[in-house]
């Protein structure tokens, strides 16, 4: 059984439901394939808070039904919890089913054709692309060929489509281990509402011991009400295991009833180094566009699949869809977010060799503040500025050891953004010595920090 379209998009996942409307509203014939059933499109694990401005960015907001609680910023809380800064910034927490059964009605409503219950097993390819992808429904015998003139893979962290290309695609690169952090969270009716003080703020606990190589999260969400809370650590050879450190931690801070618990894989890293090859474009999870530092990714993953669908389309009008008439995707991705994922990445490893008491220190001093926090997240770099400031309280302070480990952070953040931005390379025939390059600067700044990536994932 063959079915043929204009564009297929693997994954209804929030990049993928963008992508599959974008390419939709564009007049294209498009199927989307989800090996969930049509009403469970949407459910996931993370912590559902979005900033507000991302919306600004996409060009529209999500209905009223969808959003749960409004926050006015971040708390940032030290390890003793004793300290905490306030990062300002408006947010919203969106409940995960409804906004993705609202994403999905909207693409719907377009035209796509929806393959819910489908599992992506097999794909045919040839040195110009991918012709087909193979897909089985559950429950049914027989594999469906699904045939299409260009394809997205939105499949998530391990993704569908792209891993089953040819290694020498470069799409197909696998990374670290420690490029991803496993989450573990659980939505709580709890028996006593939020404090006051805590109800307007998505709070993040900075604890090694709770969270190596990450952190924890308690966000308020239905005024209070409820509450998700959850954790994520650096995926490592030393087996963290985020369900053992919530229960062994966490488990007992919320008392109440359970609405929804799981985990997954989340990238934290910088992008995937190209979003497209032949005909095939990349979007949210399956192309690492996660924020390194906060592991926020549904704003970033829909802005992601927004652009590639958008570049896609305009290749099927063309008439031509390979990387080179795709490539325009990829620097529009690094101009608007990625150059500063690369940069936010060279922080990422950096801030995951401190300590509690590292962490302790700069909270408790004062030595960060919401502004240049909010500063650092939004461009993601240390500015000059910011520097300078933290130069002057650490002279006071007498720790010029950590004054030079900024300095060497600055330098590399500065670069890294620098080389996937103004270096970034203009046509794919340059992809090759451009990857060398940037993998070079990563490899260094390891080297120097003594930040051990692991070995690569095993699928």
């Amino acid at each position: 059984m063959a079915y043929s379209f204009d564009a297929v998009v693997v994954g209804a996942g929030v990049a993928g439901l963008n992508a599959a409307w974008v390419l939709a509203k564009k007049g294209f014939k498009t199927a989307l394939i989800d090996s969930k059933p049509r009403e469970k499109i949407g459910e996931r694990a993370c912590g559902d808070a979005i900033a507000k401005y991302h919306f600004d960015e996409l060009g529209w907001f999500p209905p009223k039904n969808v959003i749960n609680h409004y926050y006015k910023g971040v708390k940032v809380v030290s390890p003793s919890k004793l300290y905490e800064v306030i990062v300002p910034g408006e947010g919203v927490s969106v409940d995960s089913l409804k906004f993705g059964q609202w994403l999905l009605k909207r693409a719907l409503d377009e035209g796509v054709e929806l393959l819910d219950n489908h599992t992506l097993l097999k794909v045919r390819y040839d040195s110009d692309g991918v012709k087909a992808v193979y897909v089985k429904e559950k429950g049914k015998p027989g594999l469906k060929e699904v045939i299409a003139k260009a394809f997205i893979d939105a499949s998530g962290a391990r993704p569908a489509l792209r891993l089953k290309l040819p290694e020498d695609w470069p799409i197909s690169e696998k990374p670290y281990i420690t490029d991803y952090n496993l989450a573990y969270r659980e939505v709580i009716e709890v028996e006593e509402p939020v404090r006051d003080e805590d109800k307007d703020y998505a709070i993040i606990y900075l604890d090694t011991e709770i969270a190596p190589g990450g952190y924890w999260w308690y966000f308020p969400k239905e005024s209070g009400r409820i509450v998700n809370i959850g954790l994520g650590v650096v995926w490592s050879t030393k087996g963290y295991n985020p369900y053992h450190q919530y229960v062994k931690y966490l488990k007992n801070l919320c008392k109440g009833r359970v609405i929804h618990s799981g985990g997954g894989l989340v990238p934290t890293r910088r992008p995937l180094p190209t979003l497209v090859w032949r005909n095939v474009g990349v979007a949210g999870d399956a192309a690492y566009t996660v924020n390194p530092i906060h592991g926020g990714g549904r704003a970033s993953s829909m802005l992601s699949g927004t652009i590639v669908a958008k570049h896609i389309a305009n290749a099927l009008e063309y008439g031509k869809i390979n990387e080179e008439t795709l490539w325009d995707a990829n620097k529009e991705y690094m101009l608007v977010y990625g150059s500063k994922q690369a940069g936010l990445d060279v922080l990422r490893m950096y801030l995951q060799k401190l300590s509690n008491e590292d962490f302790e220190f700069l909270l408790k001093k004062r030595i960060v503040d919401g502004r240049l926090i909010s500063e650092i997240g939004e461009k993601g770099n240390l500015a000059e500025e910011i520097v300078s400031t933290i130069k002057a309280v650490i002279a006071l302070l007498g720790k010029p050891s950590l004054l030079n480990q900024l300095r060497i952070v600055k330098k590399y953040m500065e670069e890294a953004k620098k080389m996937y931005l103004e270096k970034y390379p203009h046509t794919p025939k340059d992809f090759k010595k451009w990857i060398k390059e940037a993998e070079k600067l990563f490899d260094d700044f390891r080297k120097i920090i003594g930040y051990d990536p692991g070995p690569k994932v095993p699928w």
